[in-house]
């Protein structure tokens, strides 16, 4: 039997003398933070590197669902930054992650800055004339709210994808007065979705219209105040799993009007696309983008229940072949996912 004076000792605080835990180690990543950590980055640069720097991303943001994440490179980016921030002040042991991270963001960031810049108004080359555009969602935006706005803003052209046979006839009864020739780019059985439909109005004279074969098919105007300006209407399939194989080549289409050479010409429309978007450059490599032009590159016209600082830019008004730009508004009729534009162009006589 053990007498109290010979019991164990009672545990007490730690020998002073014994291995110190270095407190740093705790900043290590484990070998699966490390893949994970590698895989986030890995689509962040995807996502985000700007193309002067990883030129054309292996061609990665014309594939599905990476395409995507490149068309809202612009609230993406404010996420990444905002979120990173918080994240590397609460969970600092995840700097290897975040780190790079940030300084991704930190060079989309760098390269989105030149589009919200205006370059300032374009050479006056000829006549002006004020161009809109706005996506009417298969027909579904509010007609009298529209009509209202083409009273007050009087466009020369007014573009209108997803607008075909039915929309057109509607809209044409609450504006007989303003004198607008309308042109559809489809017949009038087809469904508002498949059609593009093109306004007139008379200070344009005697202008031509011509059908363009693309998924939906668009409207080339020539001839009247337009003079050598050829203006095509577009509707640009959506870069969705069922429609992803034709997007590019639609986009690269776009060179017709936008390649060196090919003359005074304006682009108008939807083209589910930004600049972000290697199909984007290489398609309108010739074109000057008039929300660009204007520092207005970031407003977004998509969608619409998000302000207009974040979503995309999905709806253009190019202009090339000395062609200027003078003037870009975003504007919004209800009924419609997308906003419409109002740009005033310098067209070539």
């Amino acid at each position: 039997m053990t007498r109290p004076d010979e019991a164990a000792p009672a545990a007490g605080p730690t020998d002073p003398t014994g291995p110190i835990h270095v407190g740093w180690r705790r900043f290590l990543p484990r070998p699966s933070r490390v893949v994970t950590g590698l895989l986030v980055v890995g689509l962040a640069a995807v996502a985000l590197v700007p193309d002067r720097l990883w030129p054309d991303r292996l061609g990665l943001d014309m594939t599905f669902p990476l395409v995507g994440f490149v068309l809202v490179r612009v609230p993406l980016t404010l996420a990444v930054v905002v979120l990173g921030l918080l994240a590397l002040a609460v969970r600092a042991r995840w700097w290897p992650t975040l780190v790079p991270l940030l300084v991704i963001a930190g060079l989309s960031a760098a390269a989105l800055v030149p589009r919200a810049i205006p370059d300032g108004p374009a050479p006056d080359a000829g006549p002006d004339l004020t161009v809109m555009s706005l996506n009417v969602d298969r027909g579904g935006a509010d007609v009298p709210a529209l009509a209202a706005l083409l009273r007050e803003r009087r466009p020369d052209v007014l573009v209108l994808p997803e607008a075909g046979e039915p929309f057109r006839t509607r809209l044409a009864a609450q504006i007989p007065d303003l004198g607008y020739r309308s042109f559809s780019s489809v017949p009038p059985s087809e469904p508002d979705a498949l059609g593009t439909t093109i306004l007139a109005g008379p200070g344009l004279g005697d202008v031509r219209a011509r059908v363009v074969p693309a998924r939906f098919p668009w409207l080339e105007l020539t001839g009247g105040a337009l003079g050598a300006t050829r203006l095509v209407g577009v509707h640009v399939v959506s870069p969705v799993p069922a429609l992803i194989d034709a997007w590019p080549g639609e986009l690269d289409s776009l060179a017709r009007w936008c390649a060196p050479g090919a003359g005074p010409a304006a682009v108008v429309g939807d083209l589910n696309a930004t600049a972000d978007l290697t199909a984007f450059r290489r398609g309108t490599a010739g074109c000057t983008d008039a929300g660009d032009e204007a520092g207005k590159g970031l407003l977004a016209t998509w969608p619409v229940g998000l302000p207009r600082w974040l979503g995309a830019q999905l709806d253009h008004v190019l202009v090339g072949g000395g062609v200027g730009v003078d003037g870009f508004d975003v504007v919004e009729v209800p009924g419609t996912d997308h906003r419409g534009l109002v740009v005033t162009v310098h067209a070539v006589a």
